[in-house]
Parts: C-alpha cells; structure tokens; sequence
C-alpha cells in the first residue's frame, strides 16, 4: 500500500469518527429526553447534568477489518448519557457549559450561606448562654421585684456603694446568687463594662466579687476628701452661703471617718475670710445649721452695707477669685 492510499484511508476514518461522535450526541440528547418526559420533567433543548452518572461500561475495540466498518467502535453495551463537549473550530479547547457553572456557584453560595446561619445560631446555643453568666443556675423567686438602685459610674467610694446595694436588696441578702446577678444592675457606665469582663471561674460567691470591687475601685477611696481638703475650700465671690454651705456639705459627707457635729462646724467656719470669720469665731453656733444661718446674716449686712467688706476697701469687689 503506497502513501497516497494510506492518506486516503486516513482521511476516510476521520470523516467516519467525526460522524459517529455526532451521532453519538444525538442520541445522548434524546434518551436524555426520554427519561425526562417519563419522570414528568418535562423537555429541553440542552441535556442535564443534575442525574448521578453511573460508570460507562468498558467497550472492545476491534481494529475494523474494512476502511468503512465502523460498528466495531460501537460499545459493546449502550452507555448511560453522556456529555460530549463541543469542539470548537481551529483546534481551540472545548468550550464549558455555563449553565453548569453558574448553577454550581449558586449551589456554593447556598452552602456558605447555610452555613454561617448554622455558625450563628451556635451563638445563641444554650450551653453557651448559661456559660456567659458570671453565676450560673440563678432561681429568682416569683414575688422578688427587683429594686431601683442608685448606678455606679466607677467615681464614688466602692464601699458606699456595696453598703448601698445591701441595704436595697435586703429582702435576699442571704442569697448570694441573686446579689452576685443583680449587681450588674446598679453598676452603669465603665463600671457596668468591668463587670460584664469578670471570668466566672474566678467569681466562686460574693466576697469574690466584693474583694474584686473594692480592688478596681479603691484609688477612689484613696483620693476621697479628707479633714485638710475641707479646710483649704473658700466660697466664691458670686456664691452666696447657702450654695457654698451645700457644696460644702457635700464634699464633707465623703470624708471618713465621718465628721462630728462640733468638728464639721469649726471647720466650715474657718474657710471663711474677714469679715465673715470675726463674727463667725465669736458667735455660739452649736450646730452646723446654725452656723450657715449665722454666715446669711453676715451676708445680708455686708449687702445692706451695714457691714464693710475689706475686699471692697481695697478694690477688689467684682475681681473673679483666681
């Protein structure tokens, strides 16, 4: 056999293997149809691809005896549908099926969505809940009603607050549970966000969290007013008694130990200045009330001009206090 027959030859068997993959997707498109319209799916033009495939059985290939003998490339059993991919012209890689691309992206988009609901719900899992309680297993009793509480900002002695919470929930101060739970509700603020932080490993009753309290908060304690402070606070040239008594008072509530009446009422009245102290060290005030009552009547004399200010002498009437 010369080359030119070899050729020809060649030729035909590429012609005939180009035909049968035709009919090989044809017949693939229409059994795919097939057995749509029997389970009631009805008919498309493109084949599916959401069945499972089962493995193609293994055909025998036996060369063709004859040029045009092409049943020998047949499979031996008819296969399950298959895709042939189309070829496209000029040698270029066979195109994909975009329908099966954008179908599986939806199928991946659906699965991750899917799973960070399931994520999220493990958020709010039970188990997980109880185990964000600072005291778990908590029992309210059904009548309790929960008192308004004075909040704590984190600026006032701890321990007047403790004693102030106490006080409030005296009804169950023997439960350590419910004062361990309830406590948040007095808190406010950054105190508020310190006890959300508490670990419940460490908080094992009550005299943890006060000890942990007291320890967060003791350089309020430390920085407090004491005798000195009061001593070295003036009332303003534009406030009158009776608003620097108040704020006074105040400040000397904070002290601690606390200020005995005799005590509090010689120190207020030596925070006063000419001429308010002349008068205020001679009179027999034996009670703070007293004193301010003393101090107002001072006050209206200077305003009537019964009594002369030495500020006034000197020109200082009006100047802002530095």
């Amino acid at each position: 056999m010369d080359n030119e027959e070899r050729a020809q030859l060649e030729t035909g068997y590429k012609k005939e293997m180009e035909s049968l993959k035709e009919d090989v997707a044809r017949l693939t498109s229409l059994l795919e149809q097939a057995l749509r319209s029997k389970s009631g799916e009805g008919t498309s033009s493109q084949p599916s691809f959401t069945a499972q495939f089962q493995p193609m059985p293994t055909a025998s290939f036996i060369p063709p005896s004859e040029p045009h003998d092409v049943d020998h490339f047949l499979p031996a059993q008819p296969a399950f549908p298959i895709r042939i991919p189309h070829i496209v012209p000029g040698g270029e890689e066979p195109q994909r099926d975009r329908t099966v691309d954008e179908d599986g992206q939806e199928k991946l988009a659906a699965l991750e969505e899917r799973m960070r609901v399931i994520e999220g719900n493990n958020l709010y899992d039970p188990v997980k809940a109880a185990e964000m309680c600072l005291v778990p297993n908590v029992v309210i009793p059904r009548k309790f009603r929960v008192p308004e509480f004075v909040k704590y900002t984190g600026t006032q002695c701890p321990i007047t607050h403790l004693k102030a919470y106490c006080n409030k929930m005296a009804e169950v101060v023997h439960d350590e549970k419910l004062l361990i739970h309830f406590f948040q509700d007095s808190l406010s603020d950054a105190a508020l966000a310190w006890y959300m932080r508490l670990d419940n490993i460490k908080i094992k009753g009550w005299k943890d969290l006060v000890d942990a309290f007291i320890k967060q908060y003791k350089f309020n304690m430390d920085v407090a007013p004491d005798r000195s402070s009061l001593q070295a606070m003036e009332k303003g040239n534009k406030e009158s008694v009776r608003e620097y008594a108040q704020r006074w008072r105040e400040v000397a509530a904070q002290v601690n130990p606390p200020l005995l009446e005799r005590e509090m009422t010689g120190l207020f009245s030596n925070t006063f200045k000419a001429p308010y102290f002349e008068y205020l060290v001679g009179s027999a005030a034996q009670n703070f009330s007293d004193l301010v009552f003393i101090a107002e009547r001072i006050e209206h004399a200077i305003r009537g001009g019964r009594i002369v200010d030495p500020m006034e002498k000197r020109g200082f009437v009006g100047r802002k206090k530095e």
